[in-house]
């Protein structure tokens, strides 16, 4: 995924400018915001949506703002243009830079060696994940943050603060999707869920698009213990996961 010349990298967490070979690493703040204005280019994304995309942590305007700040910082003058700021609303990502022409496809930034690589690792990564994990028909894995239904409207997004977290929790948040993915019919466009460090709460942020407006619940499940099996399809229905 591009903005001009910078590419963001999904699975390092980082930004990349492919002129310069200069990178950015996103702190978890940036990562979701860029990610939210890439989702949805070309359309406003509320300040407050963003907020919520991070609970159960307390992030304000403010800290939205000082993420958009430095991401535009990184971008340049004239690829930051691309962001723009809606008063009163929010943020927009354009499809297309104001002042400099994009390249007409992503690959146009990738030399003949760089494509070859990439290309290459794209093969040993298909390679690795049929060799190493087992799903289901009709679901698939993108690793590390985010499992998506085939399907399905619903995205089931869990958010790790660490490398420990995502250890101990992978998992059975895979376990929580598959369950899902078994739902006649899914209430949200999106879940995002994370657990507490000592995994003893879960977290829900249930996210939907109703009449042009972006709708929010959440969900705090308390005295978890080790086995998540309570997530069965009568819990889902019963508390509005899925119907």
């Amino acid at each position: 995924m591009f903005i001009g010349p910078v590419r963001f990298d999904v699975e390092l967490r980082q930004l990349v400018n492919t002129e310069s070979a200069q990178a950015l690493k996103l702190s978890n703040i940036e990562f979701l915001v860029i990610n939210e204005l890439i989702s949805s280019r070309g359309q406003v994304v509320s300040t407050e949506s963003m907020c919520a995309l991070l609970l159960p942590k307390v992030v304000t305007a403010q800290d939205i703002t000082i993420a958009i700040t430095n991401i535009k910082a990184f971008l340049g003058a004239n690829t930051a243009s691309m962001i723009e700021v809606v008063t009163n609303q929010g943020y927009l990502l354009h499809v297309k830079s104001r002042t400099l022409q994009m390249h007409s496809s992503p690959y146009a930034a990738f030399s003949i060696k760089q494509f070859s690589l990439l290309l290459l690792l794209g093969v040993m990564l298909v390679i690795f994940l049929a060799t190493h994990f087992k799903t289901t028909e009709n679901i698939h894995f993108s690793l590390p943050e985010q499992i998506l239904l085939d399907g399905k409207s619903s995205v089931l997004v869990p958010i790790y603060s660490s490398d420990e977290e995502l250890d101990s929790y992978q998992s059975k948040f895979r376990e929580v999707a598959i369950k899902l993915e078994q739902c006649e019919t899914l209430t949200w466009d999106k879940i995002y869920t994370s657990a507490s460090p000592a995994g003893d709460m879960l977290h829900f942020v249930m996210q939907v698009e109703v009449d042009k407006a972006i709708k929010f619940e959440n969900l705090k499940v308390l005295n978890v213990g080790e086995s998540w099996d309570f997530i069965n399809d009568s819990w889902l229905q019963e508390y509005g996961l899925c119907e």
